[in-house]
């Protein structure tokens, strides 16, 4: 099992890593992959927070088999998944005993920032990076500088949409959040909101009482990106 040295991923940290690398991170380990029974496994830090469609995923492990490895690393007697937990998903719906992973060597620390790395970044939400960050921060200790430096994301960029998630509802929280911080930036007059942006003017009519919280969190994410334009 050969250490993991960060360093290599750095200037995968705003581009995902090719198909070809990504089956078989780790080249002098191909021929090290083993099947692991995924009772054994353990989440490590989850990045993705909204539902995504298994079902591609579901029929592709079902007729031709798994065709990438998990990433986990050694935690005693059990596994954390860094990488591939859409796969372990599928795998206990289909009713499999295993799983074929990869175990790398790696700390702590690294071990939370794989789980972005090995992933292309627009394949995250925005509000799934704000919390990341934030939990890296406030429940790992992380400070600013070492999570640009091995992830390339800068917290500045994100820290407006830090917000609580005690509740444990992150769509909810997020909601009650942005709320108040777009009429922080915006006028809001009869829950519509009046945008004026490089000489466009924009207004928004947002029926509360009609929208679910991912209906609205996806029309905040659209303006909280207009006003960075």
């Amino acid at each position: 099992m050969a250490k993991v040295n960060l360093e290599k991923f750095k200037s995968n940290a705003k581009s995902a890593l090719s198909k070809k690398e990504t089956h078989g991170i780790f080249k002098e380990q191909r021929e090290k992959i083993e099947t692991i029974p995924l009772n054994a496994l353990e989440n490590g830090i989850v990045i993705r927070l909204f539902e995504r469609d298994l079902g591609a995923l579901e029929k592709s492990i079902e007729t031709v088999g798994q065709l990438e490895p998990i990433v986990v690393r050694r935690r005693g007697e059990r596994y954390e998944v860094l990488n591939g937990n859409r796969r372990v998903e599928v795998a206990k719906a289909l009713g499999f005993a295993d799983i074929a992973a990869e175990v790398v060597d790696v700390d702590e620390q690294d071990a939370l920032f794989l789980p972005y790395l090995l992933n292309a970044p627009e394949s995250f939400d925005l509000i799934e990076i704000a919390l990341y960050l934030q939990r890296l921060k406030q429940e790992h200790g992380i400070d600013d500088d070492t999570i640009a430096e091995k992830s390339g994301l800068k917290v500045a960029d994100y820290k407006e949409l830090f917000f609580d998630n005690s509740k444990g509802d992150p769509l909810t929280s997020f909601n009650e959040h942005f709320e108040a911080l777009l009429k922080r930036y915006f006028r809001i007059i009869r829950d519509e909101l009046d945008i004026e942006k490089g000489g466009v003017r924009l207004k928004i009519k947002v029926d509360k009482r009609a929208a679910d919280d991912k209906t609205k969190a996806e029309v905040y994410r659209f303006i909280y990106k207009l006003s960075q334009m």
